[in-house]
């Protein structure tokens, strides 16, 4: 039998081709520095009816343009595009995701094309390094840095609707709405949609549209309708003392905190601060789970809710038709 020996040097060699392989294949981070330069030149700013309205990221060399829908929401607007060298180009809708926030806008093709950003294969890892190029309060082209706090997407509240995020750590003002997050490559993991406030001061917490979404809608580009219930809610355990001093023992739902005005709740004289407990016959418990089992539904179709008033165990049965987000 023939018999091999491996020196420590030859070992010590073999990992480290092994090691700068991985690297190769998950692509060397660029320095911040270089990122910025990236970015830059893909990086446009929205103007709605001429006003700066947003960011916003050149995502095909064709010239479609990815930004946030509430940038640019609402009907017979001038939209335009402003590039790095401050020329204004007319936009068009090209595709709209209203429940995760992104728009699609398409501008004229030129010759040899646009500089553009590539969307990440993956999914960025919690505590990776992120990096935006945004216009906050009219300041033109500023970059940030932040930390993936939570890849997995959750629901927030933007009235009057939900919208699906995940969350980047990060201070990411007003105007920055619709910018690119992308990873140390360089490449597009994510769009800026708002920011967690308390009494109206920033908390660092970024709400960002996910990557999925954005390759869905880059892929199949048009107006998505997703159903909306037309009410907001909190969970039970983050209601002060003196409403949980009336919830009785064994309680388990969701709170209403906001109903849309001429909504089917508001219809039903259901009052802010009751309680959901159940939805076609499935318990709900979380914010995530309120969301998620009204999306299951197309607009149009119809539901069951049980509400109930904290110091009641009566429980109130509501049926109607979802409406529509788009």
């Amino acid at each position: 039998m023939l018999k091999t020996s491996v020196s420590s040097a030859s070992f010590a060699a073999i990992l480290f081709l092994l090691f700068n392989s991985t690297l190769y294949a998950q692509g060397r981070e660029l320095t911040p520095d270089r990122v910025n330069q990236k970015v830059q030149q893909a990086a446009v700013e929205i103007l709605v009816n001429g006003r700066l309205a947003g960011s916003g990221t050149i995502i095909e060399r064709q010239g479609v343009v990815l930004t946030a829908a509430h940038v640019a929401n609402g009907k017979d607007l001038k939209i335009e595009v402003l590039l790095a060298n401050q020329s204004r180009l007319p936009a068009t809708l090209h595709g709209k995701d209203a429940s995760h926030d992104i728009l699609l806008l398409k501008i004229p093709k030129t010759s040899g094309g646009y500089p553009a950003l590539q969307l990440s294969r993956r999914t960025p890892l919690v505590g990776s390094n992120a990096y935006l190029v945004g216009s906050p309060i009219f300041r033109h082209r500023l970059f940030f840095k932040g930390t993936v706090s939570q890849s997995e997407v959750s629901a927030e509240f933007l009235k009057p609707h939900y919208v699906n995020v995940f969350y980047i750590q990060s201070s990411s003002p007003h105007g920055t709405s619709g910018g690119a997050w992308v990873n140390g490559q360089g490449q597009v993991i994510g769009v800026q949609s708002a920011m967690l406030f308390v009494n109206n001061a920033p908390y660092g917490i970024a709400y960002v549209a996910p990557l999925d979404a954005i390759r869905s809608l880059r892929d199949n580009p048009r107006t998505i309708a997703s159903a909306s219930a037309g009410f907001a809610v909190e969970e039970l355990w983050e209601q002060p003392p003196d409403y949980l001093a009336q919830v009785t023992e064994g309680t388990a739902g969701v709170v209403v905190k906001f109903i849309v005005p001429g909504s089917p709740l508001e219809r039903a004289k259901v009052p802010v601060g009751a309680i959901l407990t159940s939805i076609d016959g499935n318990p709900i418990v979380t914010r995530d789970a309120y969301v998620t089992a009204i999306r299951k539904h197309e607009p149009g179709d119809e539901v069951t809710l049980k509400l109930r008033v904290p110091n009641n165990v009566t429980e109130q049965e509501i049926k109607f038709k979802l409406g529509t987000l788009q």
